[in-house]
């Protein structure tokens, strides 16, 4: 039988990991304390224990890195620079084990890149940050474009919406939330919303300015920007 190039050729970096380190420490200087599976079952012992006395943000696995994001929460205007934000550390997993089992299963490189985009994204966010998909491209060595191409393909696949800058902060072209806008404009269901409602929006450059002053709801942000309603397709200075 044929031997799987792919197993043979990336299934070895599997095993490139703290427990595997810890048992090689194990067996080579701790001398004879029980069998492989024994001293296997010792590390993951080991390992457990530490995940649970150290958090997350406090070190750094293989396959991980540090970089600075921007901290959720923050107002942007276009007026504002990045150096006048404030940035937060994050901890993100560039390389995972099932990134090297999707390379041995030969899973497609457009999907690889797919889903560590998503990942980069939605590990940020749970971190209580923001990342843009300029960060993404630098970190990934692509050009933007690719991964704003990866993102909206995503999107318009899952009917799920990547938290990124453009989503939560409103940066950049993103028109998750204007759309929504636009389509409240049309269907006169502005005048029936409490005005303490979502303030992500730049109402100037979607609405009039008698309106701008009204804030929405996203509960059904996604569905709504994904499944735009006939009269809001029809607006082509929104698509």
């Amino acid at each position: 039988m044929k031997e799987d190039w792919y197993r043979k050729t990336y299934g070895p970096s599997a095993a490139k990991t703290y427990e595997t380190s810890l048992f090689n420490l194990i067996t080579t200087e701790f001398g004879y304390i029980g069998g492989p599976d024994v001293v296997k079952l010792f590390a993951k012992k080991i390992v457990e224990l530490n995940e649970q006395h150290y958090l997350r943000g406090e070190f750094v696995r293989p396959g991980q890195m540090r970089w600075l994001v921007l901290k959720a929460g923050q107002k942007y205007s276009k007026s504002k620079k990045l150096s006048d934000m404030q940035l937060i550390p994050v901890t993100l997993t560039v390389i995972s084990p099932e990134d090297i089992e999707d390379r041995i299963t030969k899973v497609k490189k457009n999907e690889l890149i797919e889903k560590l985009i998503v990942r980069l994204c939605t590990e940020t966010k749970e971190q209580g940050g923001v990342i843009t998909e300029t960060d993404i491209a630098i970190l990934l060595r692509v050009s933007g474009a690719m991964i704003s191409n990866h993102v909206t393909s995503y999107e318009k696949r899952t009917k799920k919406v990547v938290p990124r800058a453009g989503t939560e902060m409103d940066m950049g072209k993103s028109l998750t939330h204007k759309r929504l806008v636009v389509h409240c404009y049309t269907t006169d269901v502005l005048k029936h919303l409490n005005v303490r409602r979502s303030r992500s929006v730049h109402f100037e450059s979607v609405i009039p300015h008698s309106f701008a002053g009204v804030f929405l709801h996203s509960t059904s942000l996604s569905s709504l920007y994904f499944n735009p309603p006939c009269s809001l397709q029809k607006l082509k200075w929104v698509q």
